[in-house]
């Protein structure tokens, strides 16, 4: 239990970080699009600025609810199985044949398709 505490701890402060670079980024993409004097260049830098943490938090926001459903999907791991848990639970064990080969990219793959396939039970 602590453990977990100290990790979500340890999100929320690199999130925190990542919104203040974000935040001190983006005004300076709005300053270079406000004060370019009608110039191309240092608007289409302006733009590609603010784009940057917007896409960065995107990113951080997809990988965060990536990370909480596998751990929801390895706590249902434990539990009987139903027909729709066929499809992720093959993929899991596929992930751990993997990780047991040192295979690391296969790994990620079988493990991204459990979650996926974990998901589309859920909604099902």
């Amino acid at each position: 239990m602590r453990e977990k505490t100290r990790e979500r701890i340890t999100a929320l402060v690199l999130f925190v970080v990542l919104a203040f670079y974000s935040v001190t980024i983006g005004w300076r993409g709005v300053l270079l699009v406000t004060d370019s004097g009608g110039r191309v260049v240092p608007i289409l830098l302006g733009v590609a600025v603010v784009l940057m943490p917007v896409v960065a938090l995107w990113a951080i926001w997809r990988l965060v609810l990536f990370a909480r459903d596998g751990s929801a999907m390895m706590q249902q791991q434990g539990e009987p199985a139903g027909p729709q848990d066929d499809a992720w639970r093959a993929h899991l064990v596929e992930a751990e044949a993997h990780r047991q080969a040192g295979e690391r990219g296969a790994e990620q793959r079988a493990y991204r398709a459990a979650v996926r396939a974990w998901r589309g039970s859920r909604s099902a």
